[in-house]
């Protein structure tokens, strides 16, 4: 069933995208193969946020460079993408582990347990929380940065006298009509994801007290949110660095 759908997509990117969405396939494919090798590399035993920040380098690289090209306004959707990237990291480490949200929740433990599945995995549930949490908003971030970078581009090729802080000012604009609906994007998502969880807790007769404190629920609070500061951090990210990229006395 897999394979039928896989090829159901093919044909349908080949047949709307033409060229475009053929090569949009096949990005695709090296994302689903990167996060199959990132997976396998911490199973072995590999330090996880080290492994995933270089698949999430890659990640962007490739789909940013392969469907867009390699040009000076995806220099800076990539470049502003990897500094976001890093800042998660860095910061969403502390936050998870104060919070005590790495690892099994009490829904995944009963999977296992039900399934004759060992939970001891030998690897640091923190740095695979990190991990998850950096490739789950990976995307959003990306097609952020994108589209402020396209739209600054588009600025200058039209007023090739502007400067750097006019350029700037044009991303923040641009940033500020899109974070609406990137941000209702996300929570969509993220509601439509928790409705069997929050049907689950509600059928089982749990009080609402029980309900917020669940580990579950509040994974995918905490992953939603992380979303969507990654999605505003990027907007003014990549206005300076992309502002700057277009203005400077290199730029053909």
């Amino acid at each position: 069933m897999i394979i039928k759908l896989i090829i159901i997509l093919f044909l349908l990117m080949l047949f709307v995208g033409g060229d475009r969405g053929l090569t949009s396939f096949f990005t695709l494919v090296r994302t689903a193969l990167a996060f199959i090798i990132n997976v396998y590399l911490v199973a072995w035993g590999l330090p996880a946020i080290p492994i995933t920040l270089l698949v999430s380098v890659f990640l962007i690289a490739s789909v940013i460079y392969g469907q867009n090209g390699w040009n000076h306004k995806m220099h800076g959707a990539a470049l502003s993408s990897v500094i976001v990237v890093i800042v998660i990291m860095l910061t969403v480490g502390p936050l998870l582990s104060s919070a005590g949200i790495s690892g099994y929740n009490e829904i995944e433990q009963y999977e296992d347990i039900s399934m004759y599945l060992s939970a001891n995995l030998s690897v640091s549930m923190k740095s695979v929380a990190v991990a998850a949490t950096v490739l789950g908003v990976l995307g959003a971030v990306m097609d952020t940065a994108v589209a402020v970078s396209t739209a600054i581009n588009e600025v200058h090729v039209n007023n090739p006298e502007f400067d750097t802080k006019v350029l700037m000012s044009s991303g923040f604009a641009v940033g500020k009509d899109i974070l609406g609906t990137t941000v209702n994007t996300l929570l969509f998502a993220g509601f439509g994801e928790s409705i069997m969880l929050a049907n689950l807790f509600l059928k089982n007769d749990n009080t609402i007290y029980e309900i917020i404190n669940s580990k579950a629920l509040f994974q995918e609070i905490a992953a939603l949110f992380v979303a969507v500061m990654g999605c505003i951090l990027v907007i003014p990210l990549a206005s300076v660095v992309t502002s700057r990229f277009l203005t400077g006395k290199n730029y053909q």
